[in-house]
């Protein structure tokens, strides 16, 4: 049975197109206020152990990423760009099937899921070995 894909109507291609415009728009105003006037904890594996999750550094990484330095960004964790890539990549899947298009990306597969796991677990190793790797801490 072939499943037949309708395209949207026009206000919802409209806002299919606004969405990531009204998306950053919300976190730049929603960083403004969390990094102005709430204190973030510290990664708690950090705290205890001294080891670095792959996921340290995203919040500098964000901050970073908001402000515009893109290399910053990089460089305190490069999971949130990579992320940010997989997010647009899916995003224009979604303005394809807004058209009544099918396209199916390489996100899809078990495999790109299976490579990007090992990919962050080896960083998550090599960025406690080599300290080049780990995020800048601020003073």
């Amino acid at each position: 049975m072939v499943k037949i894909i309708t395209p949207y109507k026009t206000y919802q291609k409209i806002l299919v197109f606004l969405l990531p415009f009204a998306s950053v728009g919300f976190a730049y105003l929603f960083s403004l206020f969390v990094f102005r006037y709430i204190t973030l904890p510290s990664c708690y594996l950090y705290e205890l152990t001294g080891i670095y999750c792959p996921g340290c550094g995203c919040t500098r990484s964000v901050f970073a990423l908001i402000h515009g330095d893109v290399l910053l960004s990089l460089r305190q964790n490069p999971l949130v760009i990579s992320s940010l890539i997989v997010l647009c990549i899916l995003y224009i899947e979604f303005v394809f099937r807004a058209f009544g298009k099918k396209l199916r990306t390489f996100i899809h597969s078990k495999y790109f899921w299976w490579t990007a796991f090992v990919i962050v677990m080896i960083y998550a190793v090599l960025r406690n070995i080599f300290p080049v790797l780990a995020p800048i801490e601020f003073a």
